[in-house]
């Protein structure tokens, strides 16, 4: 199994991507799932919204699926100034620590999504900006379930890993591992489970994502790695990522993923009343 899956990570790999912190796929995999936990008022406010959708350029996209709208903010950093868009995806949070630590410029993830979800429920805002509201939304809400997106440790994610049983393969980062190889490996594994009930959206709520996909990173990320440490950096590897570490990962992710669509779906019915 693990080779059927390493092989359809080769040949993913070829295909050029546009984005990464999850790829386009896992991105459209939560989407799609919370798309069949919306109320019926929630369904026809997205394709209001949806009918006024501008792609990258300010151009109308076409775009009727919550799906094709999930990778626009990654979308448009390809064509924004490299700093425009710096921290937004992500709240680095110390793997190893208890408490989260401080957003520095507001801009972090877990912020917006509070941000964003208030504009998406107002009203008196313009319908091109709930429309930006929404794909900011379905977005990030994914981003802050990818636990390199929420946990890391020393070495920032950038420590060199080599996936499967080929130690001559390209070596890369353990955060580009998990955005896309092994987060191709989980949606592979079949489809994921349709979202389970979730509490009702609250502000409050996004930091019990946060402390969760945290855990995850501490636990299953850097748990079972080579030298792998709170307070030091492991020698220079790269290190081998063995089938036992893809299944735990793999498993993570399939979670994390789902969790994501339910709590997208918990989001959208309680901002689009």
């Amino acid at each position: 199994m693990v080779r059927i899956g390493l092989l359809l990570v080769i040949l993913l790999m070829a295909i050029p991507q546009k984005a990464s912190a999850w790829g386009v796929k896992a991105h459209a995999a939560i989407a799609d799932l919370a798309s069949t936990a919306l109320t019926p008022a929630a369904q026809a406010d997205v394709a209001v919204l949806l009918a006024a959708d501008l792609d990258r350029e300010g151009q109308p996209s076409g775009r009727t699926r919550l799906a094709e709208i999930a990778a626009w903010a990654d979308e448009i950093r390809e064509v924004a100034e490299p700093e425009t868009y710096r921290g937004w995806h992500s709240r680095a949070n110390p793997v190893c620590a208890e408490t989260l630590a401080k957003c520095r410029n507001g801009h972090c993830a877990d912020q917006l999504i509070r941000h964003y979800a208030a504009v998406l429920s107002d009203r008196q805002q313009s319908v091109r900006a709930r429309n930006e509201a929404l794909k900011w939304v379905v977005h990030l809400v994914g981003d802050l379930h990818q636990p390199l997106h929420v946990g890391v440790g020393p070495d920032r994610g950038l420590r060199r890993v080599v996936l499967g049983e080929d130690a001559g393969a390209r070596p890369r980062t353990l955060h580009q591992v998990w955005d896309r190889e092994l987060a191709i490996l989980a949606l592979a594994r079949g489809p994921l489970q349709r979202p389970v009930q979730q509490a009702a959206y609250t502000p409050a709520v996004v930091e019990v994502w946060m402390r969760e996909a945290r855990e995850v990173s501490r636990t299953v990320v850097y748990a079972s790695l080579p030298g792998a440490g709170c307070t030091t950096v492991a020698a220079e590897g790269p290190w081998l990522l063995d089938a036992a570490y893809q299944a735990r990962a793999v498993e993570a992710i399939r979670l994390q993923l789902e969790r994501a669509g339910a709590r997208l779906a918990a989001l959208l019915n309680a901002s689009l009343q």
